[in-house]
């Protein structure tokens, strides 16, 4: 193998990683104090006319369920987990998730299901996000009940878009200006 092809070997290789890196679901890292409440985003990309079904799952464990106006809570999260109706209504299905214990660590999951009826009913499942939760112990003179946020993509980070095909173009004069004769 020549030093050409080598080198567009590994520039395609590079964007080829980046893309698929760059597109695949990336984990979000939220956390909160022992005690507190946290909630672990999520967006619906459409909300049709069909029924609002959403869940949030652990470890293949149902956390909460959501259909229309009927909820399911899973053990150990009764009373404490909700994925607000009205809220879900406008594409948020962000998981409110109060009184955190040391046991609620974990790396959630968040699905859509959907109904579509045309000829014959099928039912698709979307997974929306992943959250990884984290539980931080704090001494008891310093609980709050504040609410944590995101704290940032947990995922591994690749180039933006400009940065890939700029990579892709210099590949590609590189390839031309050491063409072998």
């Amino acid at each position: 193998m020549d030093t050409r092809s080598s080198f567009f070997s590994i520039c395609m290789l590079w964007i080829s990683v980046c893309v698929g890196l760059h597109s695949g679901e990336s984990v979000i890292s939220v956390s909160g104090d022992l005690g507190s409440t946290a909630v672990l985003p999520c967006e619906l990309k459409s909300v049709g006319t069909e029924t609002l079904y959403i869940s949030w799952i652990i470890k293949s464990e149902t956390v909460f369920e959501r259909e229309d106006s009927e909820t399911y809570q899973g053990e150990g999260y009764e009373g404490r987990v909700d994925v607000p109706e009205e809220e879900l209504r406008k594409r948020n299905c962000s998981l409110v998730l109060n009184n955190l214990t040391l046991t609620d660590a974990g790396v959630y999951t968040s699905i859509q299901t959907v109904r579509r009826s045309k000829r014959s009913v099928t039912i698709e499942r979307i997974e929306i996000s992943r959250v990884s939760l984290s539980v931080r112990e704090k001494p008891p003179e310093e609980k709050s009940d504040e609410v944590s946020s995101p704290t940032g993509d947990a995922g591994m980070k690749c180039p933006q878009p400009m940065i890939l095909v700029l990579s892709l173009i210099s590949c590609v004069f590189f390839q031309f200006v050491f063409k072998d004769p």
